[in-house]
This record gives C-alpha cells, sequence and structure tokens, in this order.
C-alpha cells in the first residue's frame, strides 16, 4: 500500500465512495484530490492480451520490488451537432498518463493532453473572448473560425516521511468542499504550480497549499510574459465526531511583481500557522486576503455541507442591510446522499449557491481571486444565485447521470460594473451603497447535462458516452440556445467545464 492521489474527477470519487463499506473521514474529503493508501500490485487477469488491454489491464504495467509503473492514453474523440445553430462539433485529445512510486514513500504522476476542438455556440464565444479553453488552458496556432487547438500537462511527486506528514510537489488542480461548486477554491480553472503540505493529528487535518497564478495580460514592463501572482492558502479541517466535521479556510494573494519592482514570492507567508491577517496588516500590505469557513454532517450515508465566504465583512453595514458593495460574502448549502433509499449505485445531491456582487474582485486585477482568466472559485464569478441538482445511477458498467444548473446573476450594462466579473476593480463599483445580488441586467440561465455511458476499461477510465446538453441563456435584451449531441469515447480521469 503508497499514498497516491485518487484523480480529481467527480464521477471517479463518487464511484470510490459507493464501493467503500464505511465512507472516508470528512476532513480527507474536505480537499480534493484526495491522497489515499492504494494497492502496490498490477493484476493480471485471463484472456488474450487484446482483450485484456482493452477491458480489465493497464495498457502498460510494471511492478518490481518497489518499483510500480503504468503508463495508459488519454483519448477523448468525440462527435456531435448543436441542433439549434447546426454546428458540427468534436474533439480529438491525444496524451497519456503515467502514475508510479519508488520505494516505499515516493509516489508520481504525469500526464499531457494535447487537443483540437470545434466547439458549441456558447463554448465558441467565451473560447473567443477569453482566449482560453475553460479549464483547460490558453488558446495556440488559432487562426480563427471554429476549431481551436490547446494542451495542458499535469503532475506530481508526492512523498510521506510517516502517517503524520505528506508534502506533495507538482502542477495542477485542486478543490476544497463537499459540493458540486466550491466558493473557496474550485477546479475550474487551469492549473497551476503548488506546494501541497498536510499534517494529519488526532482528530485534524491541516493543509498548506502554496500556488503561483498567472493573469492573462502582458507586463508592461515584462512584455514578453504573464503576469504573475502567488497564494498562500490555508486549510484546518477537525473532525468534531465521525459524522461532523468543521473546517477553517484562509488565503492571501498578492502581485509578484516585475524587472522593475520585483517581489517574489513574499517569505512573510511563509509562515505554515494560520492567521494571515495579522501579518498582512503588518506589512501594510495591499494584498487581498479571503477567509471562510465550511462544515458537513453525514447521517449514515447522506451528508448535509456547507461554505461561507468572507472576502470582506462590514457588521455595521450588514445590520444595517444598506447594500454597501465592500460587504463581499459567498455561501452555499447542499445535501448529497450515496445509496438514498437503499438503492444500489444510486447517489443524488442537491445544492444551493450565492454571491453578492464583486465578491472575489479587489483593487487591482492582479490580485483578485481569479486565473488565467477565470475564477478560482465559481465559474459564475460573483452576484449570482444557483441551484445544482445531479443524479447518478450505475449497474455494473453501465453510468446514468444528469446535471440540472439554475442561475439568476446581473450581467454588467452601459460601461457600468454591476459586480459579477471579478477582474474588474471594486473601485469601479456602479454606487457605494444599495447592492443587491442580480443588480444589472437580470439573466437567467438553464442548463441540463445528460449523459449514459458504459466503462470499457475500469483500470484506465476508458469508456463510451453518449451525452445530450441543453442551455438557456436569457435577458430582457437577448436569448440564447444551445442543444448538442454528442457521441464518443473518452478517458474519465479529469472534470468537464462547460456547466455556466
Amino acid at each position: 500500500m503508497f499514498g497516491q492521489n485518487i484523480p480529481l474527477n467527480r464521477d471517479l470519487q463518487i464511484e470510490y465512495q459507493l464501493q467503500q463499506k464505511e465512507q472516508l473521514p470528512l476532513s480527507t474529503t474536505a480537499m480534493s484530490p484526495w491522497v489515499l493508501q492504494v494497492p502496490d500490485s498490477i493484476e493480471k487477469t485471463q484472456g488474450s492480451w487484446l482483450k485484456r488491454k482493452l477491458f480489465n489491464e493497464h495498457l502498460l504495467g510494471v511492478s518490481e520490488g518497489d518499483v510500480w509503473l503504468t503508463i495508459d492514453p488519454l483519448i477523448n474523440l468525440q462527435a456531435g451537432m448543436d441542433r439549434i445553430s447546426k454546428t458540427k462539433t468534436w474533439t480529438n485529445t491525444r496524451g497519456f498518463i503515467i502514475k508510479g512510486k519508488i520505494g516505499e514513500k515516493v509516489t508520481f504522476e504525469s500526464t499531457f493532453q494535447e487537443n483540437q476542438a470545434s466547439l458549441t455556440p456558447y463554448l465558441y464565444d467565451f473560447a473567443f473572448k477569453y482566449r482560453i479553453i475553460p479549464g483547460s488552458g490558453r488558446l495556440h496556432g488559432y487562426n480563427g473560425g471554429n476549431i481551436f487547438d490547446y494542451s495542458q500537462s499535469t503532475g506530481y511527486v508526492d512523498y510521506t516521511p510517516n502517517k503524520h506528514f505528506d508534502f506533495q510537489l507538482g502542477n495542477g488542480k485542486h478543490f476544497i468542499g463537499e459540493g458540486y461548486r466550491s466558493l473557496f477554491l474550485s477546479d475550474e480553472s487551469f492549473s497551476y504550480p503548488y506546494l501541497r503540505i498536510t499534517t494529519s493529528f488526532w482528530h485534524l487535518k491541516y493543509t498548506n497549499l502554496y500556488t503561483q497564478f498567472q493573469d492573462l495580460r502582458k507586463n508592461v514592463v515584462d512584455t514578453n510574459y504573464y503576469r504573475k501572482k502567488y497564494s498562500t492558502m490555508h486549510l484546518l479541517s477537525w473532525d468534531v465526531t465521525k459524522n461532523f466535521n468543521i473546517t477553517f479556510f484562509e488565503s492571501v494573494v498578492w502581485n509578484a511583481g516585475d524587472s522593475l519592482a520585483p517581489r517574489g514570492f513574499d517569505v512573510n507567508y511563509l509562515n505554515p500557522v494560520i492567521f494571515s491577517r495579522p501579518v498582512e496588516f503588518s506589512l501594510g500590505s495591499p494584498d487581498n486576503e479571503l477567509m471562510g469557513f465550511m462544515s458537513s454532517y453525514r447521517l449514515n450515508r447522506t451528508t448535509i455541507y456547507g461554505q461561507v465566504m468572507l472576502d470582506e465583512f462590514r457588521l455595521k453595514d450588514v445590520m444595517k442591510g444598506n447594500g454597501m458593495w465592500a460587504n463581499k460574502q459567498a455561501f452555499q448549502i447542499g445535501v448529497k446522499s450515496y445509496e438514498p433509499f437503499k438503492i444500489k449505485g444510486l447517489y443524488v445531491l442537491a445544492e444551493y449557491n450565492t454571491a453578492r456582487p464583486y465578491t472575489y474582485s479587489h483593487a487591482n486585477r492582479i490580485t483578485n481571486w481569479g486565473h488565467y482568466n477565470q475564477p478560482l472559485a465559481h465559474p459564475l464569478g460573483a452576484n449570482f444565485k444557483e441551484g445544482v441538482f445531479q443524479i447518478r445511477y450505475q449497474r455494473d458498467r453501465w453510468i446514468g447521470n444528469i446535471t440540472v444548473v439554475t442561475a439568476m446573476y446581473g450581467l454588467d450594462m452601459n460601461n457600468n460594473n454591476y459586480g459579477k466579473d471579478i477582474f474588474q476593480s471594486y473601485y469601479t463599483a456602479v454606487q457605494f451603497y444599495g447592492n443587491r445580488t442580480g443588480q444589472g441586467l437580470h439573466t437567467t440561465l438553464f442548463y441540463s447535462e445528460s449523459e449514459l455511458r458504459y466503462v470499457i476499461n475500469k483500470k484506465m477510465h476508458l469508456e463510451a458516452v453518449g451525452r445530450m446538453l441543453y442551455r438557456n441563456e436569457k435577458n430582457s435584451q437577448w436569448t440564447r440556445k444551445d442543444n448538442e449531441f454528442t457521441l464518443g469515447l473518452r478517458t474519465n480521469v479529469f472534470n468537464r467545464y462547460g456547466a455556466f
């Protein structure tokens, strides 16, 4: 047995929990990817080489002494059509994933993907506007039209010296929370370099996460480089009882500077002890601090969970209810259940999220809570209310999944900042008082995605999939609808991004 990341994939996490007689500790599932003890053997199955590799085994696998290594393909070959615009859509992804261990304390993983895609209209508009594919990186070789070329690589090296400490250095993503969305840190944006230190003792799990993010605007001084910023995050998770957890979160993000005024990684934020706010105040700095709390309670196989994010909080103005722009908070409440009513293979989730205008924004765009032109928390940014419903059923290798998202938000209009776009300075707020969630161009969104999948190879997570997407976004000025059908073959180890 050795420690290894369980892929940051909702579907695989659900399947893992469904297979366990007892669910994982809540302090373990508070932050993904989970680092768990997994078997160090490579299973051999019966049948011809082609049958074994296609249906039951890793493409390549080595297990000798202290060395364990697997190599598998990463593919996503899908084709479809948007029935409303008559746009032909397709995805062509080729890549690989390597996993392994050396000795009893070191594990590693490396992935690479090269992609070309023709997107459904709403994703095409997003990619054209922001020059990125949601969650998958910057466009390159783009010459217009509806064909986009992009790539992504991730990887880590993990060192576990004993049962109390785990050190992981890599380039990847994280997700904090129990829900479909996170109001702290999600994996909706692009991967980033990080150092993650996890300390476990008694009923506590304490995580330090040091990261480097990027703003996709050229540096004024170093015009060949995108602007960088750093962040330090602390997550203290306490299993008060086996079924009740309280978790405290804080982060601080700061501008890395440039060649004329370099700052780099501020050693003041290397302090592994929580409560960075006093450090920030002592520096007299313009850095951006966020704090939050989350809790979860589990009854049998049903979990009730919630999050509170405090970007800025002024109690006097909250009590007055005057809608001051600087009262920037976000809230989540949800419930999820594994095998409710004792229906084997069933999973359901219902969740509500909301964020006040200007939450996650900052005085300067470079110090907001964003990365690679996307929010680091909820993909809708701020100034929204949202409901999420998900139902998933698995029987043998067949999986059916339905996800429904309904949302209301206020878009900017007449060149005014109404608080949804976190990449605008909060100094441009449309008004000082009287701000309300949904202000601006009142817009509603209905999004549904249905999938029927057959798992071809459980080791590779290779599956055949049929998918239907329907999206309706409308306000008083326009209505946009998308209705896409696709069929394909894919390796399901990463979350897919588009439910916004």
